[in-house]
C-alpha cells in the first residue's frame, strides 16, 4: 500500500431499504415516547430525521442498535432535548413565518410598528449564502395591504401571534 493513497479501504454504500425501514420505525417509536404536550413543528421533525437516520444506520452497521431493537426505550427527555435544541436553532435561523405578526424596527422609522408577514423571499447570493426578505402588510377592510417589501431579517422581531381568521 502506498503512503500517499487517500482512498478508503471500503467504498461507501447508501442505506439499504431494510436499514431505512428500521430507521423509520425507530424514529416513529422515539417520537411516540415524547410526552403528549410536546409539540414540535413538522419542519423540526424533518430536520431531525436525517440526523437520526445517520446515527441509526451507523449503529446498525456497527452493531450498536441492539438495545433499541430489544425495546429498551431511551429516557423520555433524551429525544425531547434533541428536538428542543433543533427547534431553538430553527427559530433563531429561520425567522418569522408567513401569517406571523412582527414588529418592524428598520431604517424607515415612519413605518415602525406591527405588521403581518405576507410573503417570504429566499435567494442565494454568488457565494451560496441565503438572503431572506419579507413583505409586510396590514389587514384593512378584509384584505391584506402591502406596506413594506424587501424587509431584511434584522429589521423585524417575530411576535407570538399568527394569523387566524
Amino acid at each position: 500500500m502506498s503512503m500517499t493513497s487517500i482512498e478508503p479501504d471500503r467504498r461507501a454504500v447508501p442505506a439499504s431499504e431494510g436499514e431505512r425501514e428500521q430507521m423509520e420505525a425507530a424514529f416513529r417509536a422515539a417520537l411516540e415516547q415524547l410526552p403528549e404536550n410536546t409539540r414540535f413543528p413538522h419542519a423540526v421533525r424533518e430536520l431531525a430525521r436525517p440526523l437520526f437516520e445517520a446515527g441509526w444506520i451507523s449503529g446498525v452497521r456497527t452493531g450498536h442498535t441492539g438495545p433499541a431493537l430489544a425495546d429498551v426505550p431511551l429516557p423520555p427527555h433524551t429525544f425531547g432535548t434533541a428536538l428542543s435544541n433543533l427547534t431553538t436553532a430553527m427559530s433563531a435561523v429561520s425567522g418569522p413565518s408567513i401569517g406571523q405578526l412582527v414588529s418592524y424596527h428598520g431604517s424607515q422609522q415612519v413605518y415602525h410598528g406591527r405588521y403581518w408577514v405576507t410573503r417570504i423571499e429566499r435567494e442565494l447570493d454568488r457565494r451560496g449564502r441565503e438572503s431572506v426578505t419579507y413583505r409586510l402588510s396590514e389587514y384593512r377592510d378584509g384584505a391584506f395591504v402591502t406596506v413594506l417589501t424587501g424587509v431584511h431579517t434584522w429589521s423585524v422581531a417575530a411576535l407570538p401571534s399568527h394569523w387566524q381568521r
